[in-house]
């Protein structure tokens, strides 16, 4: 987060009695946070020079939270700006590389198969994580395959599947990626450089 500072607030009597000058401001790098700055003013009321500086402070409030407004979106984006920079996810050597953009790891592990596919996958692990890809002709073989997985990830057809954790599965283009179980830094990871699931709870 952003370090904040005053410029501080001023008061000084001039050659006229009673007279009282204030000055406030923002030390910011944040153009919306520069922009709250307030000139000089004066006035020979008291009452309302407290409450003068009561409104700037409620005005320096508003501001701060528009700052950390703007940091969390800033913090949300970046996955998918680092993820967008490596290009699009369309085979197995991009989703490698994609993956690698954003530090999950994704170094392969071996071979994998699943009774219900009919090709053989490769195991990569992200973030320390399982996570099995199997790479179709076309991306219509991949969707042919996806067809029958239950909405749930728990039956594909008539196959019921005990899993040993909640499945997660993506599809993007002619890869089916499945991820059992519920590491969240590995869901978000997969769902910016994939999509969002299609099928799992």
């Amino acid at each position: 987060m952003e370090k904040l500072g005053f410029l501080g607030l001023l008061r000084m009597n001039n050659h006229h009695r009673g007279t009282e000058f204030a000055e406030f401001g923002v030390i910011s790098k944040n153009p919306s946070l520069r922009a709250v700055s307030v000139s000089v003013v004066q006035s020979p009321n008291r009452a309302f020079m407290r409450i003068f500086l009561s409104s700037i402070g409620l005005l320096f409030v508003v501001a701060v939270g528009c700052a950390t407004g703007d940091e969390k979106l800033s913090g949300s984006n970046q996955a998918q700006q680092r993820q967008s920079k490596s290009g699009p996810v369309i085979d197995y050597p991009s989703l490698i590389k994609s993956l690698r953009a954003l530090g999950a790891g994704a170094t392969a592990s071996g071979d994998v198969e699943q009774p219900f596919f009919s090709i053989t996958g490769i195991m990569i692990k992200v973030h320390g994580e399982d996570v099995q890809v199997f790479q179709y002709a076309n991306a219509a073989a991949a969707d042919a395959e996806a067809a029958p997985i239950s909405r749930d990830g728990m039956a594909v057809g008539r196959r019921k599947i005990f899993w040993v954790g909640p499945p997660h599965f993506v599809k993007q283009g002619r890869l089916l990626v499945l991820y059992v179980g519920n590491n969240d830094k590995v869901l978000k990871t997969l769902e910016a450089v994939l999509g969002q699931q299609f099928a799992g709870p």
